[in-house]
């Protein structure tokens, strides 16, 4: 879905976007770098780089390795960490239920604690007071950190955040010291995959935003059911050349769409990404009936095209390196 979404915004600059697919960087390390090399045949001043969200140990597992088969040819930027306030308060600060397993604060634990720079992000959400009070009880979990806080929505902070990232300081370097891998695979693995595509078609034209709505809203809610707690769902429709997509976080929250709307269409392309937290069949049983459902109530004949399902294998980089690449090249770790 982020890959459509990406490769439509910078379609006009004619910016390279590639994806690493079924796997993070950290397993995919080999695939990461054939990737980074088709771009960098454009010659990039930059590489942004993207991993999914349930991914951490990146700097021992894919900054490092980085450094090294690249030598002197990058240097890392700080390194971003996004944190959404809902889960701040609800994995770290314990102050409400998640209904995520002790495993899933773990790993967003670890993940704040070898960022560079943490960005408070969805500051529209809430007011200064909470932001402020976000901001201190981060500061002192996680100490020697720089924090920001923005809205990416409403686009304010973005100015000052990239500041950061092309100041010239050096980033990606903290390596953590202590990681138990098994706590880490099982925050992973309570969490179904589910990547979809889905041609779509209808006699009548139909209403996209409406279609699109209607499935989140009608996911969450059998999601909600099951005691099924949603780590993401993200949809995207493609037709007549454009896209618009939808988005939802909380099984508490509604939908968020994008501001673009195809208004109505006859044909087109839909894509899911779903993170949740039931088993992979399950989950593959909820979307498949709910894509039929409210199919049927719309009128939209639906032929999925492809469908992988399954929770993440246990987190095998092939490469780990837990020294300090930047002070060896100084001559400061010996080894």
């Amino acid at each position: 879905v982020e890959t459509v979404i990406v490769r439509e915004m910078l379609s006009e600059l004619q910016v390279p976007v590639e994806e690493v697919v079924k796997g993070c960087f950290c397993c995919k390390f080999d695939e990461l770098i054939e990737h980074m090399e088709k771009i960098l045949i454009h010659k990039p001043d930059f590489l942004l780089g993207e991993p999914v969200g349930s991914c951490t140990d990146f700097v021992a597992a894919v900054a490092n390795p980085v450094k090294i088969h690249y030598k002197d040819a990058f240097r890392f930027a700080p390194f971003s960490i996004m944190v959404d306030p809902d889960r701040v308060r609800g994995l770290l600060l314990k102050e409400h239920e998640t209904g995520f397993p002790e495993e899933v604060a773990y790993l967003f634990s670890k993940q704040v604690e070898e960022a560079d720079l943490v960005v408070l992000n969805k500051t529209d959400l809430i007011s200064e007071t909470e932001r402020r009070r976000l901001i201190a009880a981060l500061k002192k979990e996680f100490p020697g950190k720089t924090y920001l806080a923005l809205s990416a929505k409403q686009e304010t902070g973005l100015d000052k955040w990239l500041e950061i990232l092309l100041s010239g300081k050096p980033g990606a370097e903290t390596v953590l010291g202590q990681i138990d891998y098994d706590r880490y695979a099982r925050a992973e693995a309570v969490l179904g995959w589910l990547n979809a595509a889905v041609s779509i078609s209808a006699a009548n034209p139909f209403d996209a935003k409406k279609f699109l709505m209607n499935l989140a809203v009608e996911l969450r809610d059998a999601f909600s059911e099951q005691n099924a707690q949603i780590g993401h769902l993200k949809f995207v429709i493609t037709g007549g050349g454009k896209s618009m997509w939808a988005n939802l976080t909380r099984i508490e929250s509604d939908p968020s769409l994008s501001s673009v709307s195809l208004g109505k269409i006859r044909k087109g392309t839909l894509l899911i990404n779903a993170r949740v937290r039931m088993e992979p069949s399950d989950l593959e049983a909820s979307v498949r009936r709910v894509l039929k459902e409210v199919g049927k109530k719309m009128g939209i004949s639906k032929r999925i095209t492809d469908l992988q399902c399954f929770s993440p294998a246990y987190p095998e980089p092939p490469y780990l390196i837990r020294k300090n690449i930047r002070d060896r090249r100084e001559g400061k770790v010996k080894g």
